[in-house]
């Protein structure tokens, strides 16, 4: 974990309330794991922001968010040239896999650390299938890039207004019926214990990437506590915010 002043690169609006900023230098970090981000200018607010890596190379760290509330409106305000306070990268990312064929399940702005493993898996020459779902066509981001990197796409909207009608996990089944692939997923909670649940009934490796309020990051706070399969508690923040499926839901037999 290094704290790192960062340059914007490039900071640009993709669809209503999402946006993609792209900072400069390199911060190490793996699929999965995410930073935290001082937003504004002033010392308020005064908690940082996590965001997933949506993307990292040697020389930028790009985010994907979406404006959810104060602290993001004002990084959504923040200009090409400014600098940003940068905590990273923290928590466990995607582990590597030994399968051939990767699916990957993502649900609104779940699509985020999605990007960055998708091209990892990609160099690693592994067969990725994907599977995007929104609400509505609105909130469809970097469709056309995803096409292009994947062997199979199926997009869903809930509303039918891009792709199928219906929610993203309603097309599981069908797509992982002929592989033996293993299961990346991030999205809402509801959309994650559904994908766990299929994966468990297909016997297939499942791994999701969970969304929690944090405050520190750091695993001090307990602000970000989920309670698992097992009963006890685990730290989105340290613990995760990438888990096996089967340690935190549970399914009755």
């Amino acid at each position: 974990m290094q704290k790192k002043k960062m340059e914007i690169l490039e900071h640009e609006q993709l669809a209503d309330d999402i946006f993609r900023l792209k900072l400069a230098g390199d911060i190490g970090a793996r699929p999965g794991q995410f930073v935290q981000v001082g937003v504004a200018s002033t010392l308020e607010p005064f908690l940082n922001r996590p965001f997933s890596v949506h993307n990292c190379t040697e020389s930028s760290l790009t985010l994907l968010y979406r404006v959810v509330g104060r602290g993001t409106r004002l990084l959504a305000q923040r200009p090409k040239g400014a600098i940003l306070s940068v905590v990273g990268p923290l928590g466990n990312g995607f582990p590597r896999t030994k399968k051939r064929q990767a699916v990957l399940v993502a649900g609104g702005i779940g699509v985020a650390p999605l990007y960055y493993l998708l091209h990892t898996l990609r160099a690693e020459g592994k067969d990725v299938s994907f599977l995007y779902g929104t609400k509505t066509a609105a909130e469809i981001v970097l469709e056309n890039e995803f096409r292009s990197l994947v062997q199979e796409f199926h997009l869903t909207t809930e509303d039918g207004s891009a792709g199928k009608q219906g929610f993203v996990t309603e097309l599981l089944p069908q797509v992982l019926a002929e592989k033996q692939a293993d299961i990346f997923a991030c999205g809402p909670s509801a959309m994650l214990r559904a994908v766990a649940k299929i994966a468990t009934q297909m016997d297939l490796t499942c791994f999701v990437s969970l969304e929690a309020e944090m405050a520190c990051g750091v695993g001090a706070c307990l602000g970000c506590v989920v309670t698992g399969a097992d009963g006890n508690y685990r730290r989105v923040c340290t613990d995760g915010p990438v888990f096996a499926a089967g340690e935190v839901f549970s399914f009755d037999s």
